[in-house]
């Protein structure tokens, strides 16, 4: 008879040897890679999405309703909506979601660019019902409550003081300005003098005109379509009383603001393409918006690696080393809209030496009128944006901003790109995909860009100017 002692040997070496006992393979759920999504409701939203399978979603209610649609009585209203996104709504205060976020560790934010103002909440897949239910109170069922709104004007100051700190930042809305004076040259902040004038009705007004019906679209990357469009149907938009837009006209001109200081900031720019339709994929109009990409690639973007110049790759700073052996920093700028567009240069000098950079700058792109492009160079700029688009769209912050117009964790596929869908969805066109993006940029012929820089270069072109300006030439003198 076995002993006690042996028995429980004899269990334990059991128990050890199931233990280490092959086990069935367990078969991982395919997960089946999903295109974008376009869907029109009755309620007149439009809902797009791209399924991404990542834990975070990114949603965004974006609203054809930047500053360019503000006008004399109502200059710098988008800019207080921006700050007015997280007040009390007819069925939720301020305090109530801010909680209802927290405790679900979601974030929302709203930012604004020219054309269109965005609504985004990032949060756990598992909570899409709770952020689309707070993007539909904010932009349908505001309140704007007196008391509140008075209590916002300070930050309106301190964002204005914040702009007058950031002389590039100026340079850009000004040139802005001075290119098209109204609509695209409103400004995304508010002027000195609206600041304590906004009211309740002013700001109900531009939101029942510009939120409405066919002006609004919900996107969202890393989200089930079928659940997006189910939440989307209880939103109600606006009924549509929006007039038509004047179109952006393009008229050139300068601006100067001498701040004093050591350094100047000045960008120059002639009228660009613009972001209309483009054969049968929609959102890439005019065959020159992507001639242009691949011209801003071969003039620079500035340096892609730290501390570095960006000499070997960029004409602009390859010019301006010759004219000038003090430090400086140059970008060729490229601004697309719905119906205009800016192409140029931003450089920040020594005050003494902005007129070297200037010349120098102008001088290279006349050159590329006389001599044209290498083809070397035009192959290197396509390669560029096929890299930069490609690497910015395997963030879906991009992909949130390619769902609305243009990381490191899987999470982080959906910040952009739900803007840049939107912008498409809200043009009412098909959604452009990265590989017809690339085989468009393969296309793209070294005739095709020196074509598209001859006109850009014989344009009219238009100034602005930030800083000490004592040496900084104006607008005729130095394109003598």
């Amino acid at each position: 008879m076995a002993s006690v002692f042996s028995r429980r040997i004899g269990r334990s070496l059991q128990v050890r040897l199931y233990s280490a006992a092959a086990r069935p393979e367990a078969k991982e759920p395919q997960l089946s890679k999903q295109g974008a999504k376009l869907t029109k409701l009755p309620n007149g939203l439009v809902v797009a999405s791209l399924e991404t399978y990542s834990p975070l979603s990114r949603i965004a209610l974006v609203a054809k309703a930047g500053p360019r649609f503000e006008n004399g009585d109502n200059l710098g209203v988008t800019h207080c909506l921006r700050i007015a996104a997280g007040l009390s709504t007819q069925n939720m205060s301020s305090f109530g979601m801010t909680r209802s976020l927290e405790q679900v560790g979601a974030n929302f934010t709203c930012t604004s660019s020219r054309e269109y103002m965005f609504y985004r909440v990032e949060c756990i897949r598992d909570n899409l019902e709770l952020a689309t239910e707070v993007l539909r109170q904010v932009t349908t069922a505001p309140a704007f409550k007196p008391w509140e709104l008075t209590e916002i004007q300070n930050r309106l100051k301190l964002d204005l003081a914040i702009l007058k700190s950031q002389p590039a930042t100026m340079v850009y809305d000004l040139l802005h300005q001075a290119a098209f004076r109204k609509t695209l040259g409103n400004s995304l902040y508010a002027p000195d003098f609206m600041v304590g004038k906004y009211s309740r009705e002013q700001l109900l007004n531009y939101m029942k005109s510009y939120y409405s019906t066919g002006r609004v679209a919900l996107v969202g990357v890393g989200v089930d379509h079928e659940e997006l469009v189910e939440c989307a149907q209880k939103f109600t938009p606006f009924a549509s009383a929006a007039t038509a837009a004047d179109k952006a006209t393009y008229g050139g001109g300068e601006i100067r603001v001498n701040t004093g200081g050591s350094l100047a900031y000045v960008a120059v720019a002639v009228e660009g393409p613009s972001t209309g339709k483009f054969g049968k994929t929609g959102r890439l109009a005019g065959k020159e918006l992507l001639h242009a990409a691949v011209l801003q690639n071969v003039m620079g973007l500035g340096p892609s690696i730290k501390y570095s110049t960006g000499g070997a790759t960029s004409l602009l700073t390859q010019a301006i080393t010759k004219a000038t052996s003090q430090p400086f920093a140059v970008s060729c700028l490229n601004a697309n809209y719905t119906d205009n567009g800016l192409f140029g240069f931003f450089a920040i000098a020594q005050a003494t030496e902005m007129e070297k950079v200037l010349q120098a700058a102008f001088k290279q792109f006349a050159a590329i009128t006389k001599n044209g492009l290498d083809e070397k160079e035009v192959a290197r700029g396509k390669y560029r944006l096929q890299a930069d688009f490609g690497m910015y769209m395997e963030t879906s912050s991009s992909l949130l901003q390619q769902l609305k117009a243009r990381i490191a964790m899987q999470q982080e596929q959906s910040e952009n790109s739900a803007l840049d869908f939107a912008e498409q969805a809200l043009s009412g066109e098909q959604l452009v995909s990265p590989n017809d993006l690339f085989t468009f940029i393969e296309g793209i012929t070294t005739a095709d860009v020196t074509n598209v820089a001859k006109k850009l270069v014989n344009g009219t072109p238009t100034m602005a100017a930030v800083g000490n300006l004592s040496h900084t030439p104006y607008l005729d003198q130095f394109r003598k």
